[in-house]
């Protein structure tokens, strides 16, 4: 058996020597991300079977790095792996070399400068390459003149609180320390500025674990109902509470191991209510495989969103336009800062491009007289 291990910024590349120095016959024996000389490469070990008198035959594990051409570096490829069975691992290894095939044939030179600066910045940023690849076939189809258009068909948005939700019972979900516990605090709060006269509560989801004294504090010092929902009976009781235009943010405690959230759900006798909207609560500092792991984990038939905490930790911001793709989920707030009731705004897409491409953290709600300008100079200025 002959094994080499190749190295590039470009994976498409990389399986494109494989094949020439391999041949067709060559198997992908691992696939990994290292650094080195602070650049993130793609390294592929492939082996092909050899004849056993063949000069070539036995092991030759030397690393080569292919030379660069004058083509933009890519972004290293979707990391493999969502850790909840093997099958699911086995089909992302295959979709990130089906990914890295693809992307050869993004043609960026068919788009005009301001779109390829855009689209440049994006993959630096770290936006997947399926996303981006959704976005150049969308430009290219459509022949628009920005790409805004067509990463909002990827990122949609639904602001919470607002008049958007039918639903009055909001349940957030998600990872421990993800900022549940002040998200919903900063939710009710908001709702009560905008209607003061509306019945608004908060709740703590006990089944599975916390007592929700953190929140029921916070709760009694901002004069605002507090309710503990250990199951069916008491998730009646509070409904029958909020009277007919109350409305209720509750947290729920993270999943125990092997949980889903449609099992949780039914135990608080919550599933299948018309009532119940889930939001799943994370943070953009979490990689990308964490973002697919918690999508898949709290994944739920109940209409939702996503709501994003913590920005001012975060370094980038290409979790939103990531984790939008992967959920299929809209988002609806944006959280940051230490402060209670000023540092979370809902949802806009004018909020969502700011961070996105310039880095800049929301202010408040107010949109711009013209929000399509201001959305198109923030691409434009993408560097």
């Amino acid at each position: 058996m002959r094994v080499k291990t190749f190295r590039d910024k470009n994976m498409g590349r990389v399986l494109a020597r494989i094949k020439s120095e391999l041949g067709p016959d060559a198997v992908i024996l691992s696939n990994q991300t290292v650094r080195e000389n602070g650049q993130c490469l793609c390294e592929i070990m492939a082996a092909v079977d050899t004849d056993e008198g063949s000069p070539q035959a036995g092991v030759e594990n030397k690393i080569l790095t292919i030379p660069q051409n004058t083509v933009a570096p890519a972004a290293p490829g979707p990391a493999a792996g969502v850790p909840d069975g093997d099958w699911r691992r086995e089909w992302e290894e295959i979709r990130g070399h089906m990914l890295a095939l693809m992307k050869p044939g993004l043609a960026l030179d068919k788009l005009d400068p301001r779109q390829r600066l855009a689209m440049h910045y994006l993959e630096r940023e770290g936006v997947e390459d399926a996303v981006l690849l959704t976005v150049f076939r969308s430009i290219t189809e459509c022949g628009e003149k920005t790409v805004l258009p067509a990463l909002s068909r990827v990122v949609t948005v639904k602001p919470l609180p607002s008049g958007e939700w039918n639903q009055r019972i909001h349940v957030l979900a998600g990872p421990n320390g993800a900022g549940k516990t002040t998200a919903v605090l900063r939710l009710a709060l908001a709702k009560k500025r905008e209607h003061p006269e509306t019945p608004v509560h908060v709740a703590t989801l006990l089944d599975g674990g916390g007592d929700g004294s953190m929140l029921k504090r916070y709760a009694e010092l901002s004069g605002i109902a507090f309710h503990s929902v250990s199951g069916a009976e008491k998730y009646r009781e509070l409904c029958a509470s909020l009277g007919r235009n109350g409305f209720v943010f509750a947290e729920m405690p993270s999943l125990r191991p092997g949980e889903n959230m449609d099992e949780r759900l039914r135990a608080l006798g919550m599933a299948g209510s018309p009532e119940v909207a889930v939001h799943l609560v994370v943070s953009p500092t979490c990689s990308t495989s964490q973002l697919k792991a918690f999508a898949g984990r709290y994944r739920v038939a109940a209409p939702g969103s996503i709501i994003w905490t913590k920005l001012d930790e975060a370094c980038n911001f290409a979790g939103l336009v990531n984790m939008a793709y992967i959920a299929r989920l809209p988002v609806s707030a944006l959280s940051h800062g230490p402060d209670l009731t000023r540092s979370l705004v809902p949802a806009s897409a004018n909020a969502v491009w700011k961070l996105v491409f310039k880095h800049q953290l929301p202010g408040d709600s107010r949109e711009e007289a013209d929000a399509g300008d201001t959305a198109r100079d923030t691409a434009k200025n993408a560097a």
